[in-house]
């Protein structure tokens, strides 16, 4: 395909997110404390925190997005923002084209 038909680097999205607890938390799974002795330290947090989940798409044309979501993140939610966010760029440019979002 990319031999033959000139494959368009611009149809390809780079996605991702990213979810903000609205408490504060902040996740620290990757920070590390050393000490010379344990310092027996816990921390209570609540199970399901209320969270915004901040999605966002980049690529060599521009960027889609950002998209707040409040709501958990589905399939169905997901189709939908890039079914959204596909139509607008399509409608801009006016002429469809192929996506790939990674």
């Amino acid at each position: 395909m990319i031999d033959s038909e000139g494959f368009d680097v611009g149809c390809i999205w780079f996605t991702d997110e990213a979810h903000f607890h609205l408490n504060g938390f902040v996740n620290k799974q990757n920070w590390r404390f050393w000490g010379s002795e344990n310092p027996y330290w816990c921390e209570a947090k609540p199970l399901y925190s209320p969270k915004v989940t901040v999605w966002a798409a980049v690529c060599s044309r521009g960027i889609i997005g950002p998209f707040f979501i409040r709501e958990t993140v589905t399939s169905e939610r997901y189709v939908a923002i890039l079914e959204q966010s596909v139509a607008t760029q399509q409608v801009l440019e006016d002429r469809p084209r192929t996506e790939w979002f990674m």
